[in-house]
């Protein structure tokens, strides 16, 4: 008999699935045990819980099953009133096992009754109670019962088991909604088996607190025997009668029972169609642009290859990897995924995926799930990050020190997303052994436990390109491009070179090793081909891959130009980035390629004059924080920065500020448990510098006095008049709406919103709305009262909201393009982030050629200093920087170091801050890599085709037969429907501007959307006795296959959409023969085959590039270490410890006399080539350390050395490590 082990189950089921044939057949024929909980003890549910024992009886195997007693109020009394439990359960037990009238339903309870009578099914009934030990009456009891649960046992010992809900109704019991998960003993999804076995357990024996479990009554033991058939069920009474191609797992279904039966079938195979790759597009929310819809596809295409998103803010990163996911997750390739972003945008994130992609992934905050409609749960389970196959968490939960290692549990996943990726970056922007940040190193530990890996960041290099290189070596450089960030970044350097001083040695080797690797592109080859004719191109294309002995200095000039063309091409970065920007779509435009506008900016700033009463405070304000940041400094290194973040408060308003300062007092009052910071304050610190987990606790004579110096100055705070910049920025509304229908105002903080929207008001009314961390809010009945997001967004489109005051996190999703008018109340110290509020303007489509940008300055300031300074060089925000974004990423350093400085200090530094940019700007020292140098035109391609479209579920899924009656035009919505369903009346559509128009009040019916599924789930199922017009087949696995077919005269002919399969099903003709049926299924296992020969090309195509990049890292830790011991061996102290004193492969081979790790590492990755070289970049650094600093390299290259060889050998042997810490002689 196989045994479990043996069949390809997949990690959950539903209701697109074969549940009996696929899952319960499989699993029962393979098994000699069964333990299942049910729900409460019915005919209907008998018969959902037998579904497949007939294979189970075949073997001889035994089944325990737990049922629950629907038992009404007055039972509950009676038990209350001293009558016995056992008496009222037996009551109720024989009143739900009336005698079915449903043939097949009786089956299933005359398999149920032939195990009872042979002994090998035992039955107990199980109560929840309450706390005084009463059992609880049904409509309270029903909750307990939601979660069906089963465990199967093979002959060798391993176990299948599943969780999820069932539908147990009478009316539904043959195509009941199912959907659960899997867990396997063999794997790592091992640990929720063992909890279901467990719970199952406790409830068997009576164990479980909070209920009692019950011997099945004998009366209802002998009602159920009387049932037993004269012999054993020989197959399931739904078990259909297939052809089964052996080892291939291909079922074909004969015969479709009716029209609507075959259609609705069709509907939820849909996404499991070979050739259904663009469904997840055609069915989503929204419609991408070109250039999104081309990276979506790329990404679903070659899953799991691994890539980084990098478009420009505003154009669509969120949405190409959305679409991606929604295609990846219905179609079942990608079944567990965990989505990293920061905590600002976590529930934008639910929001967009919930609105656009028509996913509701659960997010994990405050402890508990939340849905996207809101409602909360606790996770099953202790690891929360495991409790859920789809996960959003934010990024600085995740790294923390008692987290990280629960979400590496939780692992592996198909699929891993991360927004803001940039913020994973070293300490110390310098190549090397840096030190990684808690979120780059969770990510380099995340990466080994996923297949896919996404990264989005518009601005991927903040500093150094070693941050790039960081990132990339995530997705998989491979090969030498990996083993280090020093090839990669020597590379780039040579690039900025021209071609006559270029050093092709150091260029060529690793263009090569890409080229072996991924091939030349294609239309590179044709442009080049065309430019320099057959004879020019053939020496370029033999330089580039590595089959020509010609110097390249013997090339043309226009041959070694487009020779570095080829270089610039040929790189994992071209590879693994995609990157659009607002040039490279106007491109796009002008071609032809893109039919909508990009806009151009038009930014000014708004210099404001302080009083002299606010340049008092201010400045003594600025005093304050300064003398305190220097102090806790000085205490110890990082817990200045709540200083930092007051300073940043004070760029955005004297009430922002003064919101902050008292709650700082109410602190160090010990008036309140935290710092007094708000999570806008935490947010970036907490991503970036880690330090929210070191909070000072004990500092209480600073506490003190800071309380007494906070203390007059905030009460000053509260006399000030009307802010300076408040009264500008109604001067700049006024100049505004003369072009403008509508102004967007931007700030940092919720403090400085609260305080604008009320001056607002008192000027413009109910036309001002809000919308912030709080949601949308307006002014209505005189107050501020929470309204939707669906309410601000309409009202701002329509323009009767006049002005929409914003802050940064809360404002994506409201369609910003129809505003033509911006404002920037506060500016962020990083212009960076400036980019990403106007990047939500100058969109793709915006409704104004040209979008105004007013960035509001208080005059002197240390901000606006450096900013004013910089303008001669620095066109500020007129278009997004590319190639200076790691200067500009320096502002912030800048400012802050410049804002924290004594006053006798400042000018100071604000002038050697200031000059340092300046002179980086001239030399463009950055540029060792120009991102957007790396661009390239894209050849767009049409839509991959889809079998369903909406417009086609809305022609078929309203008159399908028992659903048609449910379905009524919406009386106020024009394109809505009302949808009777489960006692309720549900809106929905399938139009997405009516959706876009009305997101929170009305529901996308598309797929993705559970009640779509429920509703097709309702249509009777196919049936399977007998020819007809349309043949279905399928292949079971991970992921599930399905193929349609129609007979053609004497062919099959493939049906690629729901309107081929209508005809076939409309027209007349012979029944199938067995001939073309075979024929059939050959095409079918052809197309699968194909579909699959492609997904494992990919997925091997990433091991080997994971593979290359451990092996190259290896060998260059191999090269290190020798040439530690050389430079040790150079000491004259050291002369007699034997270490290698001559370069060469010699010193690398000599590293065996240490043993492990270095023998094992030798072994994996071999010494072809592999020497110590004098004109190695490393030599010259290593020489000039000291013995100690030497002998602390060495130890930390065998560390990484021994973490290497575990990851090259997951199960090496490994000897103890050496009892010496440092590399002496054996």
């Amino acid at each position: 008999m196989a045994g479990l082990r043996d069949y390809p189950f997949q990690i959950s089921y539903g209701p697109g699935d074969d549940r009996l044939h696929a899952f319960y057949l499989p699993a029962l024929e393979r098994s000699v045990r069964y333990d299942r909980s049910a729900g409460f003890f019915s005919s209907s549910a008998l018969a959902v819980a037998a579904a497949g024992i007939a294979r189970l009886i075949r073997n001889g195997g035994r089944m325990r099953l737990l049922v629950g007693a629907q038992l009404a109020p007055e039972d509950v009394q009676a038990v209350v009133a001293g009558q016995e439990l056992a008496a009222v359960v037996r009551r109720r037990l024989l009143e739900g096992l009336a005698t079915p009238e449903d043939e097949l339903m009786r089956d299933r309870l005359a398999a149920l009754a032939w195990m009872v009578a042979e002994g090998t099914l035992e039955i107990r009934v199980v109560l929840p109670c309450d706390r005084a030990g009463h059992p609880l009456p049904a409509d309270e009891a029903a909750e307990y019962f939601h979660a069906k649960e089963g465990v199967f046992t093979d002959a060798a010992g391993d176990r299948v088991a599943f969780s999820g809900s069932v539908n147990e109704s009478a009316r539904g019991w043959q195509h009941n909604y199912e959907q659960f998960a899997v867990y396997f003993s063999w794997d790592s999804t091992r640990p929720y088996l063992e909890q279901v076995v467990r719970r199952f357990e406790r409830l068997w024996y009576g164990e479980e607190p909070g209920w009692v479990a019950l011997l099945l009554p004998e009366a209802v033991r002998q009602r159920l025997v009387s049932l037993r058939p004269e012999r054993p069920p020989e197959r399931d009474p739904l078990e259909r009668a297939v052809a089964v191609a052996e080892g291939r797992g291909v079922y074909v279904a004969e015969r479709a029972a009716s029209r609507a039966a075959a259609v609705a079938q069709y509907l939820r195979d849909a996404p499991y169609l070979v050739g259904s790759e663009g469904l997840g597009l055609a069915t989503a929310a929204v419609v991408p642009w070109p250039h999104q819809a081309r990276v979506a596809r790329t990404l679903v295409e070659r899953f799991p290859e691994r890539f980084l998103l990098a478009d420009e803010v505003g154009l669509g990163k969120t949405v190409e990897a959305g679409l991606a996911l929604r295609q990846l997750v219905l179609s079942g390739r990608a079944r567990r995924a965990l989505l990293l972003v920061p905590h600002s945008v976590l529930r934008q994130w639910q929001e967009e995926l919930s609105e656009k992609f028509c996913l509701d992934v659960p997010r994990y905050e405050d402890g508990r799930l939340w849905s996207a409609r809101g409602e909360a749960r606790e996770p099953r389970g202790p690891n929360p990050f495991a409790s859920e196959p789809l996960l959003l968490v934010s990024s600085q939960l995740a790294k923390r020190r008692d987290r990280a290692s629960q979400v590496l549990e939780a692992g592996p996943w198909d699929l891993v997303v991360v927004d803001e990726a940039h913020h994973a970056r070293r300490h110390g922007p310098e190549g090397g052994p840096a030190r990684p940040n808690r979120l780059l190193a969770l990510l380099r530990e995340v990466s080994r436990r996923t297949r896919g890996l996404w990264l989005l960041s518009a601005t991927p290099m903040q500093l150094h390109p070693v941050e790039l290189w960081d990132l990339l070596a995530l997705l998989g450089l491979g090969g030498n491009w990996g083993a280090g960030p020093e090839p990669f970044l020597r590379f780039f350097a040579e690039l900025r070179r021209g071609p006559a001083e270029l050093d092709w040695s150091a260029v060529l080797p690793l263009v090569r090793e890409e080229v072996a690797r991924s091939g030349l592109d294609p239309s590179f080859c044709r442009q080049a081909e065309r430019e320099l004719g057959a004879v020019g191109w053939e020496q370029v294309r033999a330089a580039l891959a590595g089959r020509s002995s010609l110097s390249p200095q013997h090339l043309a000039e226009r041959q070694r130009a487009w020779l570095v063309a080829g270089l610039r091409r040929h790189t994992p970065l071209a590879r693994l980035m995609f990157r659009h920007t607002r040039p490279l779509l106007r491109r796009y435009a002008e071609r032809g390629l893109l039919d909508a506008r990009v806009p151009e900016r038009e930014p000014r700033p708004v210099w404001i004059e302080m009083t002299p009463a606010e340049r008092a405070l201010y400045e003594r304000i600025e005093e304050y924080i300064a003398e305190f940041y220097a102090r806790y400094e000085a205490e110890r290194r990082g817990l200045g920065f709540v200083m930092a973040v007051y300073r940043r408060r004070l760029t955005s308003s004297f009430h922002a500020v003064r919101c902050s300062l008292e709650r700082r007092l109410e602190y160090l009052r010990r008036a309140r448990p935290d710092l007094g910071l708000t999570d806008e304050d935490l947010e970036q610190v907490e991503l970036e510098q880690d330090v929210s987990e070191e909070l000072p606790e004990a500092l209480r004579q600073a506490y003190v006095e800071e309380a007494r110096y906070l203390e007059d100055f905030v009460w000053e705070l509260g006399l000030l008049g009307e802010d300076s910049k408040l009264a500008a920025l109604l001067r700049c509304l006024d100049e505004l709406f003369r072009r403008h229908e509508t102004v967007a105002v931007f700030t940092q903080y919720t403090d400085t919103l609260d305080a604008l929207r009320e001056r607002l008001r008192q000027v413009y009314g109910g036309q001002v709305a809000c919308y912030s961390g709080r949601g949308g809010e307006a002014w209505l009945d005189g107050a501020w009262r929470p309204v939707t997001k669906e309410a601000v967004k309409n009202a701002f489109r329509a323009g009767q909201v006049k002005i929409l005051v914003c802050t940064d996190a809360a404002s994506e999703g409201l369609n910003l393009q129809t505003c033509g008018a911006l404002v920037n109340y506060d500016l962020p110290w990083n212009p960076m982030r400036v980019e990403q509020r106007i990047g939500r303007f100058d969109r793709i489509g915006q409704r104004y050629p040209v979008v105004q940008v007013l960035n509001l300055f208080y005059a002197g300031t240390i901000e606006a200093e450096v900013y004013r300074r910089l303008s001669d060089r620095i066109d500020w925000f007129r278009a997004v920087v590319g190639e200076l974004q790691p200067i500009l990423s320096q502002v912030a350093q800048a400012i802050e170091r410049v804002a924290l400085q004594p006053r006798r200090q400042r000018e100071r530094e604000l002038e050697a801050q200031v000059a340092e940019i300046q002179q980086r700007l001239a030399k463009q020292e950055q540029a060792l890599l120009e991102l957007d140098a790396e661009l390239y035109d894209a050849e767009f391609q049409q839509h991959l085709a889809s079998p369903v479209s909406l417009a086609d579920l809305e022609r078929v899924v309203p008159s399908l037969p028992g659903l048609a009656e449910r379905f009524r035009p919406h009386p106020e919505i024009p394109g809505a429907w009302l949808v009777r369903w489960r006692g309720g009346l549900h809106a929905v559509t399938f139009d997405r501007e009516v959706f876009d128009a009305h997101s929170e009040t009305v529901r996308l019916l598309t797929y993705g959307e559970p009640l779509l599924a429920e509703l097709l789930d309702a249509v009777e199922p196919l049936a399977g006795d007998g020819p007809g017009a349309v043949v279905r087949l399928a292949r079971e696995g991970e992921p599930p296959l399905r193929g349609y077919y129609r007979l053609a005269g004497d062919r099959a002919e493939w049906l690629g959409s729901v309107a081929a399969l209508e005809q076939a099903l409309e027209a007349e003709g012979p029944g199938w023969s067995l001939e073309a049926a075979e024929a059939a299924r050959r095409d079918f296992e052809r197309r699968c085959a194909a579909l699959l020969e492609g997904w494992q090309a990919y997925e091997e195509r990433s091991r080997e590039l994971h593979g290359s990049q451990l092996a190259a890292r290896g060998r260059r830790v191999l090269v290190e270490t020798a040439l530690v011991e050389i430079a040790l061996g150079r000491r004259p102290e050291l002369f007699r410890d034997e270490y290698p004193f001559s370069f060469g492969a010699g010193a690398v081979a000599g590293l065996r006399r240490h043993g492990f790790p270095f023998t094992a590492l030798i072994r994996l990755v071999g010494l072809d080539g592999v020497e110590a070289r004098e004109d190695d970049p490393r030599w010259e650094e290593l020489s000039r350390l000291s013995v100690e600093q030497l002998k602390a390299r060495w130890r930390r290259l065998r560390e990484e050395a021994r973490e290497l060889v575990h990851e090259l050998a997951p199960a090496p042997p490994a000897p103890p490590a050496p009892p010496a810490d440092e590399p002496g002689a054996r």
